[in-house]
């Protein structure tokens, strides 16, 4: 159906190109934070509460309200008192390296 309406010049290829790139999206915010195939080019690396980029974001399944962001560094981890017990995932460079370091609370061991 796309490609009839493609051909009669009713749809750009533009907009399918971009259906098609928020599928691919989707897909990946699906998966969340199972890791599975994740290599280190695809660390995750900016941090949805601040919005800015750090060596040491990690997912937190946390029920803080006034932060609805899961993917958090270690600064607003800390700010917000989040304990380092809903830390879900260890896939920052500091935590691989054991840099990792809260202020708030005990560092969880992985």
């Amino acid at each position: 159906m796309k490609e009839a309406l493609l051909k009669a010049g009713l749809i750009s290829k533009d907009t399918i190109d971009r259906e098609k790139e928020q599928e691919r999206r989707a897909k990946i915010q699906k998966q969340g934070p199972t890791q599975k195939g994740v290599h280190a080019h695809h660390l995750r690396t900016d941090c949805d509460h601040c919005k800015k980029s750090s060596p040491d974001v990690e997912y937190y399944e946390h029920n803080v309200r006034k932060v609805p962001s899961k993917w958090l560094c270690l600064n607003c981890a800390d700010l917000n008192w989040i304990d380092d017990k809903f830390r879900q995932t260890n896939q920052s460079s500091h935590a691989k390296t054991g840099m990792f370091r809260r202020n708030f609370g005990a560092t969880k061991k992985f």
